[in-house]
């Protein structure tokens, strides 16, 4: 199954949901700009069933900026969908901590993610009947 999500509402939930105002534009298939207070490039790296490992490009003042605001708001994002690694410059989103997808990747696994356009590609299937019984 493919789904397409619109930028823009990936914006509104980030804004209505966590209360940031993030830009978000679409680079190449596999790399998004993201605007906040200044901007970097987010770079799939790999992704897993239910996470989403970016990598992250950031000039050298930036860098320095992303690292000061990481050492600042480590513990804010404790409880957040986001495991930041400032050193290896790595994000990791883990959706199943994200309330409103977490019902539906129990039916479903993101196999690819891909960034065409305005829109966010994800490529879904189903999820092993057996596995999940096992599971639960």
């Amino acid at each position: 199954m493919r789904i397409e999500i619109p930028v823009k509402e990936v914006q509104e939930f980030l804004g209505n949901h966590y209360k940031i105002k993030v830009g978000l534009k679409n680079i190449e298939e596999n790399k998004i700009k993201v605007t906040y207070i200044d901007s970097i490039v987010l770079i799939i790296k790999e992704v897993r069933e239910d996470e989403v490992l970016f990598y992250y490009e950031a000039d050298g003042l930036v860098n320095l900026i992303v690292k000061v605001a990481h050492f600042f708001l480590k513990t804010k994002i404790e409880n957040r969908p986001i495991v930041w690694d400032a050193r290896a410059k790595e994000v990791t989103l883990d959706l199943k901590r994200i309330q409103e997808l977490s019902a539906f990747l129990k039916f479903l696994y993101i196999s690819e993610l891909h960034f065409l356009n305005d829109n966010i590609l994800l490529v879904l299937y189903a999820r092993d009947k057996t596995k999940n019984q096992l599971i639960e």
